[in-house]
């Protein structure tokens, strides 16, 4: 909606859905902000809230009503349609006003959307069967009453771990419904959500729009994007510098103990700063994407223990006493800090072998000091882009962020590291690097690899992030 007294123009997005669908969630994810009240109950929305997504430097706005949710749908495209004769304008204005709360929020909603918006993004239950989803079809009727155009959000869809039945049931959903009022049918999950998602929705609404409306979102959209972006590379850079501080750490062997005991003194204080920094970076990860909650408590490592690194060659090869060592590091490591790292060397990869010792995990530095060997840090790449993923994919209607199983998002993030190997061989070529600055500049690229390959593997549409 154009202002006539200014060059500037509003893009208004009414978010309309049965009640108790997700509407308020999906606002805070959008938002990432707390807006609104989220429970698990009905009418919990009783009045048309307007907020801001977007602002042009010029003072073009993307704003989006958040409504009450429909209840009795029958009902209220009754009231709709008596609206122009006395008794239905008592009957909405005066006797639901006081008797049914619920039916005359409902009415607002409907009666807001058509005056004030220029699109509606009508939410849905995706976990539902397409084929039975008689309600959908009664409030599209209602939809179709205002007149504008409609794009059609799937809710509460299967996980990305399960692609496949997330792709088909999508499927299902589009051939059911995309017809008239509905212009487009996207997903856009308040529990697991990218920011590749969003970017393609208001991309969708800026093909719906009116002309005058469509130059105002053509500015709206790299504004979004932008921001989408800086959040993106905060999150390389925090990667890329957990990366450089596992790289350039060092821990000296404790003199006049057994070769067998000095190593493992050395790898338990080396396990503990590298804990520390993983737990920074999640917590880091969280604040960027503007969530709250604490770092994962908990790390699942059903994929990652079956996961064997024996064909990998030792890195610690007779410094500091002894003969090559064992298969692995992790398990050791996680018992030797007491259960302090809640798994996360085992879910590195490692495993205790049963000569007993570590492989893979350290490097000789010299005769007397151990650090971290190239394959653990490539390992370590791979674990920190599962992170990321994890991280960025909530959505706000699962709450605060406290960790999650992260067994898919490592395969993801594997697949990725896999396809990067170029940029990967560079950084660990550089291992030994006397220059910090090279060494940072060919940690971020990696990163930046591996989370692209990552990202564009789920969603191939979010080219321009590259």
């Amino acid at each position: 909606m154009t202002d006539p007294a200014s060059s500037t123009t509003d893009v208004h997005l009414a978010l309309i859905s049965h009640t108790n669908v997700g509407k308020t969630s999906l606002t805070r994810t959008l938002l990432r902000s707390d807006v609104g009240e989220v429970v698990d109950a009905p009418h919990t929305t009783m009045e048309n809230t307007l907020h801001a997504l977007a602002t042009t430097e010029g003072g073009d706005r993307l704003l989006l009503w958040d409504t009450p949710g429909f209840g009795d749908s029958l009902r209220l495209k009754a009231r709709l349609e008596q609206r122009g004769t006395a008794v239905g304008w008592f009957l909405s204005e005066v006797w639901d006003r006081v008797a049914d709360r619920a039916l005359h929020s409902s009415q607002q909603a409907m009666l807001a959307a058509r005056d004030l918006t220029d699109v509606i993004l009508y939410q849905v239950n995706a976990a539902e069967d397409p084929e039975f989803a008689t309600q959908v079809e009664a409030e599209l009727a209602m939809l179709a009453w205002l007149e504008k155009p409609v794009i059609l959000l799937l809710n509460q869809l299967p996980p990305h771990s399960r692609r496949q039945e997330r792709e088909d049931l999508e499927q299902r959903w589009r051939d059911r419904f995309a017809k008239p009022p509905i212009r487009r049918v996207l997903a856009l999950d308040a529990f697991e959500r990218s920011w590749i998602d969003e970017v393609q929705l208001l991309a969708a609404v800026g093909e719906v729009l009116p002309r005058a409306e469509q130059e105002a979102m053509a500015r709206l959209l790299p504004v979004w994007q932008a921001k989408a972006l800086e959040r993106f590379n905060a999150s390389i850079e925090a990667i890329a510098a957990l990366l450089v501080t596992a790289i350039l750490d060092r821990e000296a062997l404790s003199a006049g103990q057994p070769a067998r005991l000095a190593r493992m003194g050395a790898l338990r204080r080396l396990a503990s700063r590298l804990e520390a920094a993983v737990r920074k970076l999640d917590e880091t990860l969280i604040r960027i994407e503007g969530l709250e909650g604490a770092s994962a408590r908990r790390i699942d490592t059903a994929l990652t223990a079956t996961r064997s690194h024996g064909d990998r060659p030792s890195p610690l090869q007779g410094a500091a006493g002894g003969a090559a060592l064992g298969a692995g590091a992790g398990a050791a490591l996680d018992l030797a800090l007491g259960g302090a790292s809640l798994g996360l060397f085992t879910a590195l990869g490692a495993s205790l072998s049963a000569a007993a010792g570590w492989s893979w995990s350290q490097r000789a530095v010299d005769k007397r000091t151990l650090g971290w060997s190239a394959p653990f840090i490539e390992d370590l790449l791979a674990e920190a882009a599962a992170r990321y993923l994890a991280v960025t994919h909530h959505g706000r209607g699962r709450g605060r962020y406290e960790g999650e199983a992260l067994d898919s998002w490592r395969e993801l993030a594997d697949t990725a590291k896999g396809k990067s190997t170029a940029d990967v061989a560079a950084l660990l070529a550089a291992f030994d690097d006397p220059e910090p600055d090279r060494l940072e500049e060919r940690a971020r690229k990696a990163v930046r690899s591996v989370l692209t390959r990552a990202l564009l593997e789920e969603y191939p549409h979010g080219e321009w992030i590259l």
